[in-house]
């Protein structure tokens, strides 16, 4: 008998007696082409795995779900429900290796792990594997909580006390900070601040909470230190308030997560905060993906990076628009970045999805003028023009207040397939440089037409299917051998999701942006199943993970894929990553079918 390869998931995981209870009891079976291995409702007994061959699982309706090759195993589930609901054909003649139930069953009594391979729900099968990836330093950002990295030897003092007896306990204590305790309030009171009181010429018998700012940026305890660094960086800030339960209870500094960062992001955000011309900015934007592929290479998951370069990104956006804009037309206009920038889930840099909305006796021309030199830039910094022109140099898209606020009314009014993706689009919009209120402004007059017109929001939902031509049926065009072997992971995967949690978003007037976000915000209002939400999120995370991982891929190759910018190779992946792909592509088909079923897309 030949020996059983346990190199690969999930039997490496098994410990030598298992894999001596396993060797003792497993066989091999040849099956010939078009050969039936297992028929719908068919009892299972065994556990398969392909040592060579090519298998198809084939649905109730007659479509390819699924492809089995090499080291792939099937059909686990079905062994403890007693039978499958689908059929298992020969494609190619195949060789598999195949396990009893009982030894099975046995080895998953001992081995849980084992067990949660095959039958833990998607969510905690993704999160499992997750979780077993090699600790790195640059990982624990993202696991490490607050309490584990501040310093709990925060200063405190009384805001009655002279600014010359505060100074004096700061020199004495070494200190940057102090957090200043007057009349029931907490402030903070920096070695800054005292730049402000010499200019200012204060006297220092001043008492200091005159010189203390009470306007905190805070994070809980129990929150992730990467959190914390979020905070710092869009804020612009040095330090953050530490609260437990809502209470002050010291300061953490950027030097108390030094060892939790990677000191290319760090170093991004400062060179960013600094720049000056607009070369400085073209310096800057060719490291980000450097910071990228470190991070990415210590273990850290897309959707954490995705929110990392958005505060990133539209650091650099907003330092930008200020290098272009006239002061009169910065302070008068609002930028916004739209898609996947607005609701934080781009990593590489993509297309440009943006706007301007600009007040009322702002010159039409010097608003063109600036968006024009702005989408020049960004393509500069390595931000492509909009495929589709949704972008400031588009005169649809760069529009005074009055203008802006006419035309989403007009998408609610006359909701044609493109008005809809317009509004889809614009729904994820966040304010980058400028005047926010503008944005509040056009947000809440489109607010006034979105009353849950049942006709609307079908129409809206609709674009859920807008790629479904290309996703029935793929695994069934794997099968000929003149096919390619790509998937446009962003259509059949990720725009469903995106979009479909998009549509019950709007539904239920949820302002949230990110699509993890209004997964939580929908679960917590009851408008999706629980187990559904997290399922859905963890294949999404998944999917931007795919993702991630070819474009870090084709920038190592100096490959340009601006034309197929979210093609998935399916050769290279990796049996488990093939699994996994095999499961989310299965929570999003079920995910969908939800989607047409609330919004009666069938009708």
């Amino acid at each position: 008998m030949e020996r059983f390869d346990f190199s690969y998931p999930p039997y490496d995981n098994l410990s030598p007696h298992e894999r001596n209870t396993l060797q003792s009891a497993v066989n091999i079976a040849f099956f010939d082409d078009n050969e039936i291995i297992i028929q719908p409702r068919q009892p299972i007994e065994h556990l398969y795995v392909v040592i060579k061959g090519l298998i198809k699982e084939v649905g109730s309706d007659g479509e390819v779900v699924a492809l089995y090759h090499e080291r792939d195993t099937f059909e686990a589930r079905a062994l403890v429900e007693g039978s499958s609901q689908h059929q298992f054909i020969v494609e190619e003649q195949a060789l598999v290796y195949t396990i009893p139930k009982d030894t099975v069953t046995e080895i998953m009594q001992s081995n849980a792990q084992f067990g949660a391979y095959f039958y833990a729900s998607v969510a905690e099968k993704f999160a499992s594997v997750s979780g077993n990836k090699k600790e790195h330093e640059f990982a624990s950002l993202f696991t490490a909580k607050v309490r584990n990295a501040y310093r709990e030897d925060t200063t405190w003092i009384e805001g009655g006390i002279s600014l010359l007896e505060a100074a004096g306990i700061m020199k004495e204590r070494r200190t940057k900070s102090a957090l200043v305790r007057h009349e029931g309030r907490v402030g903070l009171l920096t070695e800054s601040a005292f730049r402000d009181i010499i200019i200012a010429e204060a006297p220092s018998s001043d008492p200091v909470h005159r010189w203390t700012q009470f306007n905190l940026i805070a994070v809980d305890i129990d929150d992730f230190v990467f959190d914390a660094l979020l905070r710092m960086m869009q804020f612009k800030i040095q330090r953050v308030i530490v609260e437990e339960h809502g209470r002050p209870i010291g300061a953490m500094e950027q030097i108390d997560i030094l060892a939790y960062l990677s000191n290319h992001s760090n170093l991004v955000a400062q060179r960013l905060e600094r720049a000056e011309t607009l070369d400085d900015l073209a310096t800057i934007a060719d490291q980000m993906n450097e910071s990228i592929q470190v991070l990415s290479d210590n273990g850290v998951r897309a959707p954490q990076l995705a929110q990392l370069m958005q505060v990133l990104n539209g650091s650099l956006f907003e330092k930008a628009w200020r290098l272009i804009a006239p002061p009169e037309l910065y302070e008068q206009s609002c930028l916004i970045v739209m898609g996947s920038e607005g609701r934080g889930e781009q990593i590489l840099k993509t297309d440009q999805d943006n706007a301007l909305i600009f007040r009322e006796g702002v010159p039409p021309e010097t608003a063109s003028r600036a968006a024009g030199e702005f989408s020049a830039t960004l393509a500069r910094l390595g931000y492509p023009p909009c495929r589709g022109n949704i972008m400031v140099s588009n005169p649809q898209w760069c529009k005074s207040l009055p203008e802006f606020k006419k035309m989403v009314r007009g998408w609610c009014l006359s909701p044609s397939p493109t008005s809809m993706m317009n509004l889809a689009i614009f729904i994820d919009a966040q304010s980058v440089a400028g005047d926010g209120t503008l944005l509040d402004e056009v947000k809440a007059h489109l607010a006034q037409y979105l009353d849950n017109d049942a006709g609307m929001l079908m129409m809206f939902a609709r674009a859920v299917e807008q790629f479904d031509s290309q996703s029935q049926g793929f695994f069934s065009q794997l099968l000929h051998r003149e096919s390619s072997q790509k998937m446009d992971i962003k259509k059949m995967g990720i725009f469903p999701v995106v979009h479909g949690m998009r549509a019950l978003a709007l539904e239920a007037r949820i302002k949230e942006t990110n699509t993890f976000e209004r997964i939580r915000k929908l679960t917590e209002l009851h408008r999706i199943e629980e187990q559904l939400g997290r399922d859905v999120a963890e294949a999404l995370s998944y999917l931007m993970d795919l993702r991630l991982k070819a474009g870090l891929e084709a920038i190592a190759l100096n490959r340009n894929d601006t034309e197929e910018p979210n093609q998935i190779d399916l050769k290279s992946l990796s049996t488990l990553e093939r699994d996994l792909l095999k499961d989310a592509l299965q929570v999003i088909k079920r995910f969908k079918g939800v989607i047409r079923f609330h919004f009666h897309l069938n009708s």
